[in-house]
């Protein structure tokens, strides 16, 4: 049995959350600058949601590429 075809699954799960997060941070961005700001959070916290989202994309996105290139040096360097 071949292991690393589950191991396929953890790289494709964290580009979700990535895709996700991003998503996420573009609806809280237009969210806070279409709903108005008030003293507690005025509109610039906006472009910190958008900025929070990217960067979330970023890293997630690092992370699943990581594991994927790690589940493929496994898969190549094992002896069958």
């Amino acid at each position: 049995m071949n292991s690393s075809k589950p191991l396929k699954y953890i790289p494709l799960s964290f580009k979700a959350l990535a895709l996700i997060s991003a998503l996420l941070g573009l609806v809280f961005f237009v969210i806070i600058l279409v709903g108005g700001g008030s003293p507690e959070a005025p509109r610039a916290t906006s472009l910190l949601a958008l900025i929070l989202g990217f960067f979330y994309l970023l890293f997630f996105w690092t992370i699943a590429e990581v594991i994927g290139l790690l589940i493929k040096i496994e898969s190549n360097t094992r002896k069958e």
